[in-house]
């Protein structure tokens, strides 16, 4: 694809930063995407619920097939920002949580 033959001319290091932050980008929305889904679950709202689902792969995949197209650097990268942001969603939820619970 044309992104990922621009991706390629730039210096390695460069596309590391740049995967991280997509990758932490992409697991921010991924992520929320989760908990919402989660909410809409459990309020019986399937069908919100089941598109949050989807949506959330839909924005996944491309990104991680771009990022193994470009190698395994770039690939794991992406899944750190992934990591990162997971981490810190997932905080932001338990605080959420015990301050409700408070």
């Amino acid at each position: 694809t044309h992104l990922s033959a621009v991706a390629s001319t730039l210096p390695a290091a460069l596309q590391v930063v740049l995967a991280v932050v997509a990758g932490f980008a992409l697991g921010q929305v991924h992520f929320r995407g989760l908990g919402r889904a989660t909410a809409l679950f459990a309020q019986g709202r399937t069908a919100p619920a089941l598109a949050w689902q989807i949506g959330r792969f839909l924005l996944l995949i491309p990104v991680l097939v771009l990022a193994a197209k470009l190698g395994a650097t770039v690939l794991l990268a992406v899944a750190a920002g992934l990591l990162i942001a997971r981490h810190l969603v997932v905080a932001a939820a338990r605080r959420r949580g015990r301050e409700r619970a408070a």
